[in-house]
């Protein structure tokens, strides 16, 4: 009877060792998607001093000094993670002193991406004083996986005193494609979720075979 015992403890233990392998090895897959490091994509964009291309007829609106202009975003986040999309402008040379005292330049930054929640919404409007950088930032979201498409539109506003009315012109068109995945349809807190469970059975089982192995001494 006993060597019946230590033979079925024996099996009983390597099952349970096989299976509190396998939750580790699922643990820590998913804890390992779920915090993956996310890839940046980044674009710069030169701006020259003097007349924009593309301003209206008879019109001179400017450039007021040489600017690079930055755009970044997450080429890719899980569904249930907020990702971002960074503008950044800042004068190529501050040190030249181009920009007369006082004198500002308005940028207007509006990101175009369908299906996705953007926070902000809309378009924002910011001044660009002399020597000073200029940041935007946009939170996305989206409720489901897939391929986005879209673009961040950026231009200069230039305020016409006669009519009373802000002029803008175009500067820079960028393209930005955004890819929210999934796991089994699970998002990074799900995923999360499930991994430390892997983990936590991995430990319970792990000791259940000891005391099968012990038992069946």
């Amino acid at each position: 009877m006993k060597h019946r015992f230590s033979n079925r403890g024996g099996w009983v233990s390597q099952v349970l060792y096989v299976l509190s392998l396998m939750c580790l090895g699922m643990g820590l897959f998913l804890l390992g998607w779920a915090v993956w490091p996310v890839p940046t994509e980044a674009v710069q964009i030169p701006i020259s001093k003097g007349v924009l291309p593309g301003v209206p007829t008879g019109t001179g609106y400017a450039s007021l000094t040489d600017y690079t202009l930055s755009v970044s975003w997450q080429r890719w986040f899980r569904v249930g993670d907020v990702g971002t999309i960074q503008l950044e402008m800042n004068e190529t040379d501050p040190d030249k002193g181009d920009v007369g005292e006082g004198e500002v330049q308005i940028v207007v930054a509006e990101p175009l991406l369908s299906n996705l929640t953007l926070s902000p919404p809309g378009t924002i409007q910011a001044n660009l004083a002399p020597s000073n950088d200029l940041a935007m930032i946009w939170e996305v979201k989206a409720g489901k996986d897939g391929e986005y498409h879209g673009k961040v539109l950026v231009s200069f506003g230039f305020y016409n005193e006669a009519l009373d009315e802000m002029t803008i012109v175009p500067v820079a068109v960028v393209d930005v494609l955004i890819i929210v995945t999934s796991l089994w349809g699970m998002g990074s807190r799900m995923a999360m979720w499930f991994g430390l469970v892997g983990i936590v059975l991995w430990g319970a089982l792990f000791l259940m075979g000891r005391m099968a192995h012990v038992k069946g001494r």
